[in-house]
């Protein structure tokens, strides 16, 4: 991720140290995805993260890691440990630091009981581990599992335990932890607004800042992710004063940038085009190749979206595109199957096929290699069609074969956005 700051006034905030236990995260067996979750958490409570580190299963790294973050931050968030094995060591080893007994919490006790008899199983006895607590510590219930989470304020520092299945943790966190520190950051507190852009690049997008004069308002990051660019906007001060700083900004941002800005926040692109077709009443139709439906997964990742996508072909050969498209067979031996004509009528057909009003394509070539036709790899065409016309571009992408199609189903979203965008409200599907 690449940052950079603009020159502004100095913003000062609550610090936290994360601890991710597990030998499992520094053997590279799994991804350290929470460390990404809460740092973003965070952020966007005004809480910056200071460090995050990677322990072993072991009660001394694990109180040699509580030690310096009690030290150096107001708040230590430690995950993983909490489980029933021997070798779940993290509440034992916090309660040797902070020299505290471990005590059980009868009422979670039975909840794990309830949760084994409604499968149909006897808790096993090593599963009592897990209702013991710190003591002086709030037990936060986990929605998703048997690990509990906890949290303790303790000689002015704030320790949060939290369980290491990402799921189990994001739902303790959003349910417990988040509206507790937003008490906790009470005062002068630090915000954070990120303004979503497509469809510019970073230069570009500075430039255009750079336009609006004497930048007198909040500190501004701009964070490069994939093929957007996001405005990170820091605020500083009490609630409503943070808050005005921000709306401020934000006004002037929007008028000097427009439509390059799709969202804010935690708005993704799929999600700002499924408001976009909703507010249209339009509905969609796909037909992709190189994408090999990521294209059609982002779009069904957003809640609701089978109310405008009616539905998509991954056709990735020439003969899938022959056959299930209906793409004439001399345009593809003529034209082949990564080219403006072929991309174009396969939008084309994807929309007549279901009747909608939009027809979205992608083909190109993914890489690591070319294909018979010999095309550069992250050559990629991309359709748009409706009734008031439609729209193709060409693309050399950069980047391994993911990253070519994740960069090809971003650029298909933001053609699908702008060509929403200039279409009346009450356009129904053909």
């Amino acid at each position: 991720m690449d940052e950079q700051t603009t020159k502004g006034h100095e913003v000062t905030c609550l610090k936290a140290d994360l601890i991710c236990v597990g030998d499992e995260i520094l053997n590279g067996l799994i991804e350290n995805t929470n460390a990404g979750f809460l740092s973003r958490r965070l952020w966007s409570q005004g809480i910056v993260v200071r460090e995050t580190a990677v322990v072993a299963d072991e009660r001394d790294s694990i109180g040699d890691a509580l030690e310096r973050g009690l030290e150096k931050s107001e708040i230590v968030i430690i995950t993983g440990g909490l489980g029933p094995t021997d070798d779940d060591l993290t509440r034992e080893a916090l309660s040797s630091v902070l020299d505290l007994p471990l005590v059980l919490d009868d009422c979670w006790l039975q909840e794990i009981k309830h949760f084994f008899s409604q499968r149909g199983i006897e808790m096993p006895d090593n599963n009592r581990k897990q209702a013991m607590l710190i003591k002086g510590s709030k037990l936060l219930p986990n929605p998703a599992g048997t690990a509990p989470g906890a949290l303790l304020e303790h000689n002015g520092r704030l320790i949060i335990m939290l369980p290491g299945p990402p799921n189990e943790l994001k739902a303790i966190y959003d349910q417990s932890v988040k509206p507790y520190l937003k008490e906790y950051n009470r005062g002068s507190v630090f915000k954070l607004k990120t303004l979503k852009c497509a469809g510019i690049g970073e230069s570009m997008l500075e430039e255009k800042i750079k336009a609006i004069g004497e930048w007198d308002l909040p500190p501004l990051s701009f964070v490069a992710r994939g093929l957007e660019v996001h405005l990170q906007l820091k605020g500083q001060g009490d609630p409503a004063e943070a808050a005005e700083t921000i709306e401020r900004a934000e006004e002037k941002l929007r008028g000097a940038l427009g439509d390059y800005i799709y969202g804010s926040d935690d708005e993704t692109l799929a999600g700002t085009v499924a408001e976009l077709m909703q507010k249209n009443r339009a509905t969609l139709a796909l037909a992709e190749s190189c994408s090999g439906g990521l294209l059609s997964s982002m779009i069904t990742d957003v809640p609701g979206s089978s109310v405008f996508y009616l539905g998509g072909l991954v056709t990735y050969t020439e003969k899938a595109k022959a056959k299930l498209l209906g793409i004439d067979e001399k345009l593809l031996k003529k034209e082949g199957a990564v080219s403006e004509k072929v991309t174009r009528q396969m939008a084309e057909k994807a929309r007549s096929s279901l009747g909608t009003t939009f027809g979205l394509a992608i083909t190109g070539i993914a890489g690591p290699e070319s294909d018979a036709s010999g095309k550069p790899v992250g050559l990629v065409y991309i359709a748009a069609v409706n009734d008031n016309g439609s729209s193709c571009k060409e693309l050399n992408l950069g980047g391994g074969r993911l990253t070519i199609k994740e960069r090809a189903s971003q650029v298909a979203l933001n053609m699908l956005r702008k060509m929403l965008l200039s279409t009346p409200p009450d356009l129904q599907s053909s």
